[in-house]
């Protein structure tokens, strides 16, 4: 095919540019790679060696020749060689007239003339490999060609998918490194013996599993392992999901929303301070074990057992191992160190401050931090006795302070441009005009001037249009931000003080200063330099704390009784918190804080878990967020909280005991939390205790013997938050040309997003799975996917899963060739008989029978074993 172009090119023909040789024209005009000699040669070389046939075989097919002779000559001579029956002139040429192609290839003579032309027998190897890089060569310009033609077709076609066009080209350059055709039809008589060959080989192994092994006998006698090309759904509730009371407060970038409301698209906000996205979101959860988290710092969380969180232990604190993943359950057990004085032994750090854009607000942080702090209620007065915070309020927030009488003062905003004098039309006398359309001075002149000038527009507000004087704003306008009073009425704190929520998810710096308005007016200093702010209304002091929280500080609230008007303001809240910056603009306040400071040690901003009870099960639920570390922040004092172990088992079996190339796809899990899992149960050392720093001299000599074999291990991990199928496909086609993929697990389908709109979730998931199905094919590996089941199972008395219950899209029933469902029956009743047992429910089964396998649940190692080996 030969491609021209008909623009203009970059360079003339006499300048061929900076890196080519020569002339461009013609450039598209030019012949594939082809080398007729080396072809020759190879052909030569096989007529008169069968060892050169051996070598030439191993790296040359048919379709890797220029010329259609040679490809013929080619096809005879691997038939004779096959059948054990010599390759040389006579022969060839006898198989090509049999076949009518003989004069097609030149005759008998062109077969003499290839002997003559090679050199030597003996490089045919060689030969054969020019011959190879050429027919590489010739399909990358074919692909090439196709790849311009996709983009050159999408282009010209509305509405035109890039993310298939991008797949389809990578898949083509894909094609030319597995040296593949286009022509991928095969008769049956070709297929017949390939086959008979693989059944003589099972039979030669005594009927053992040619496939990837499971590491499960049954398993395997039943399916003979996984095979490529399949697609396999292991599918299981989520009965060790992390979830929380659906009135968990989750903190969003336009203020709060709660576990039961949010949904997947919506925006959370990461422990890093940053908005997240929620890609994926569980069912309601009922029936689930529940415990009460609470903190140093009074927060309460309920959460389920299985909820995890980041924290660090006494021990990691004293260490640099940092902080490890731990269940709700696990921390109950491990809540209180095994000291005299039996400290809290989990603590989780504090959010950093929330990154967001700054915030068109009606009124200066600052001042209003100073009308919430000494204002009076019902007006836009407020106290004071320090000039400094005058100064402020004109310098920085633009507001005109008028002295009321002592330390009383009233915010008013700085009057716009003052009316100018104008000239009379009439008699030219300057006067000063009470409306914008006033021209004449108003003496005898106001009657003249329609006889010299055309009439004028009605005046009009400045800020809105309606109709008003022209020099002022309307009555609208004026009642809405007319004045220091109209905005405080206008933002709702008029007789309610508050903080609004546009402020408290402002900027760092609008926050900062909305912070230091309010303890430059009601903060002080303790004696150690921790910073107070104390108040009597609750609402006032839960917000504050929020402000304080979201710039990355650890703030306590006490209370205390105190002589009140009425029963609600008999409380005083106390805030305090410890920070070496300058939260302070009023110096006399900062000096002080710096100075009780100075020999004082701040400690990290931790807040450590205080008890973990267990509690009446609640409703519960879970997200997953798209945050790198799967962290997102709950409770209104934002407490960093994180977001599947048969595939892990899988892999294992792949990796680890049989040597095969592995790669897990995770999006629940961080590669971190996957390898401790697989040390875990590797070397059979609890996950809680490897987690809580509680591992024996014996659990160490097991980690550090099985360490050599599980490093040794070609197992891959990839974590990226929100993967797309389309970057899956392309990461698991380049392990399949380095490093001999065998084996893909994907962890887990009901995270997995398109990241283009589509009309339902079924039909997103229903394109996952055809495409997961392909990419099996295409790579010729095992694809196993991991899903969720709905909430059917909850419903039948024997809790027993069934194939209908695969959540989202009957798509993944159709086209999986094996459907494992996950059945524990101590999941639902702790005392069951069969406590420690699992269930492997084959519902789907393409090429053999439906079966159970049972199999041993060792869950405090992170792993399913073998109940007839293990």
């Amino acid at each position: 095919m030969a491609l021209t172009d008909d623009r203009n090119p970059m360079y003339s023909e006499s300048d061929p540019g900076p890196s080519d040789p020569g002339p461009r024209g013609g450039e598209y005009d030019r012949q594939p790679p082809q080398d007729i000699a080396a072809e020759q040669s190879v052909l030569g070389g096989m007529l008169l060696s069968k060892d050169a046939v051996a070598d030439v075989i191993e790296a040359l097919g048919p379709d890797d020749f220029y010329r259609p002779a040679h490809q013929a000559i080619y096809d005879v001579v691997l038939d004779l060689y096959g059948r054990g029956e010599p390759a040389d002139p006579i022969t060839v040429s006898a198989e090509l007239e049999r076949r009518g192609e003989l004069g097609r290839v030149g005759g008998a003579p062109y077969l003499h003339t290839l002997i003559a032309t090679v050199p030597t027998a003996a490089n045919a190897g060689y030969y054969a490999e020019i011959v190879s890089e050429k027919a590489v060569l010739r399909r990358l310009v074919e692909a090439g060609t196709r790849i311009v033609q996709y983009g050159y077709g999408a282009a010209a076609a509305d509405g035109a998918n890039i993310d298939e066009v991008v797949d389809r080209a990578q898949a083509a350059i894909y094609d030319v490194t597995e040296r593949r055709t286009s022509e991928d039809y095969v008769a049956l008589e070709e297929l017949l013996q390939p086959t008979m060959d693989e059944i003589d080989a099972i039979a030669s192994r005594g009927g053992q599993s040619q496939g990837i092994p499971t590491g499960f006998a049954d398993f395997d006698d039943l399916t003979n392992g996984l095979h490529p090309g399949q697609m396999i759904i292991v599918a299981a509730r989520p009965g060790v999901g992390k979830a929380l009371a659906l009135d968990t407060p989750l903190a969003t970038p336009d203020g709060w929303t709660t576990m039961g409301e949010v949904r997947p698209g919506d925006r959370l906000i990461g422990a890093n301070g940053r908005p997240t996205t929620v890609v994926a979101a569980t069912e309601v959860m009922a029936g689930r074990p529940c415990y009460e988290v609470e903190f140093s710092d009074g927060t309460v969380i309920l959460a389920d057992a299985e909820h995890q969180w980041l924290t660090d232990t006494r021990a990691s604190r004293r260490s640099t191992s940092g902080p490890a993943v731990r269940t709700t359950e696990e921390l109950a057990a491990t809540v209180r160190c095994e000291t005299a004085d039996r400290r809290a032994n989990h603590s989780i750090g504090t959010t950093a401050p929330l990154q967001l854009p700054e915030r068109d607000l009606p009124l200066h942080p600052y001042a209003l931090g100073a009308w919430l702090g000494d204002g009076h209620s019902a007006s836009a007065r407020f106290t004071t006795a320090d000039p400094e915070i005058i100064c402020y309020l004109e310098a920085e927030a633009g507001l005109l302070v008028q002295r009321r009488g002592e330390m009383s003062y009233t915010l008013r905003l700085v009057p716009s441009d003052p009316v100018e004098y104008r000239s009379c039309e009439v008699c030219g006398e300057p006067f000063l005009p009470q409306t914008s359309q006033v021209r004449t001075c108003g003496r005898s002149c106001g009657g003249k001037v329609r006889f010299q000038s055309s009439p004028v527009p009605a005046p009009t507000c400045p800020d809105c249009g309606r109709p008003s004087t022209g020099m002022r704003l309307c009555q609208a306008c004026r009642n809405e931000h007319g004045s220091v009073q109209a905005i405080l009425r206008t933002l709702g704190v008029l007789g309610d003080k508050h903080i609004p929520v546009d402020y408290l998810r402002a900027s760092v710096e609008q926050r900062r200063a909305l912070l230091a308005g309010l303890l430059d007016t009601d903060g002080t200093v303790n004696h150690s330099g921790a910073v107070q702010f104390a108040v009597t209304s609750k609402v006032l002091a839960e917000q504050t704390r929020e402000l304080i929280v979201s710039l990355g500080y650890r703030c306590a609230l006490t209370t205390k009784r105190v002589k009140g008007r009425s029963e609600e303001t008999s409380t005083e809240y106390i805030l305090g918190f410890t920070t070496q910056d300058r939260v302070f603009w009023l110096q006399r306040k900062h000096l002080l804080q710096k100075e009780r400071l100075t020999n004082v040690r701040v400690r990290p901003h931790l807040r450590y878990i205080v008890d973990v009870r267990p509690v009446p099960s609640v409703p519960v639920r879970c997200v997953e967020v798209d945050a790198p570390d799967h962290l997102y922040l709950a409770g209104r004092s934002m407490v960093p909280t994180h977001n599947s172990t048969l595939g892990l088992d899988f892999a294992r079996s792949a990796s680890i005991k049989h040597g095969l190339t592995s790669v897990i796809f995770s999006l629940e899990m961080s590669r971190t939390e996957i390898v401790m899992r697989m040390l875990s149960a590797e070397a059979r050392i609890r996950l809680a205790d490897m987690r809580g720093g509680k591992m024996s001299d014996d659990d160490w000599t097991r980690l550090a013997r099985r360490m050599s074999e599980v490093s040794e291990a070609p197992l891959f991990v990839d974590d990226s938050p929100n993967m797309t199928m389309m970057e899956i496909r392309a990461k698991a086609r380049r392990l399949k040309q380095r490093n001999d993929l065998k084996l893909v697990v994907l962890d887990y389908l009901q995270l997995m997003t398109s990241g283009k709109r589509v009309e339902s979730r079924q039909q997103e998931v229903s394109e996952f799975s055809r495409q997961m199905k392909l990419l099996a094919k295409e790579i010729e590996v095992p694809v196993i996917a991991i899903s969720q089941l709905n909430r059917g199972p909850e419903q039948r008395t024997d809790k027993r899963p069934m194939l209908s219950d695969l959540r989202e899209s009957g798509s993944l029933e159709q086209d999986a060739d094996l459907v494992i469902l996950v059945n524990r029956p101590d999941a639902w009743e702790r005392d069951d008989p069969r406590a420690g047992e699992a269930d492997l429910i084959i519902a789907k089964h393409r090429a053999g029978p439906t079966a159970t396998i049972t199999v041993a649940h060792q869950l405090h190692y992170s792993r399913f074993v073998d109940l007839s080996h293990d």
